[in-house]
């Protein structure tokens, strides 16, 4: 095969993939915005995702098909009362510069954080000011 035709074919895709990602839902960016957006570049893997997810394509998933999440349902009490009592104190902070790549965007429009893990480990900030959240994640 010619690197034309590679070339080609893989253009292709790049553009059935992306006015597919286009055309999705019924909110979309202007063409020209959508072009330039990082969503672009991934359109291909966006597809693949889409087409065989095993999750429904609906903008609200029923909580009944996550059994597991039950028992942070029925404690959403505590882990208020722990988040607000950090937010009380100040601890719950927006990002500092441009070191939290995947909410940088949510930064710009006031949202803050407080981590309670960091991979698979629980933070110790975590464990001594949220205790009992923590052990609801565990």
């Amino acid at each position: 095969m010619s690197f034309k035709v590679f070339f080609v074919g893989v253009l292709a895709l790049m553009v059935f993939a992306s006015l597919y990602v286009h055309f999705r839902g019924r909110e979309r960016r202007p063409l020209l915005r959508q072009i330039g957006d990082h969503n672009t570049i991934i359109a291909p893997y966006n597809l693949l995702m889409y087409w065989f997810s095993a999750v429904p394509p609906k903008p609200i998933l029923n909580v009944l098909d996550f059994p597991e999440l039950a028992m942070l349902r029925d404690n959403w009490q505590v882990m208020r009362d722990e988040a607000m009592h950090l937010m009380s104190r100040g601890q719950i902070n927006a990002g500092t510069g441009h070191n939290d790549l995947g909410f940088n965007s949510f930064y710009k429009t006031g949202w803050k954080r407080f981590y309670l893990k960091w991979y698979d480990a629980p933070l110790p900030s975590a464990l001594e000011h949220c205790p009992k959240t923590v052990a609801l994640v565990e």
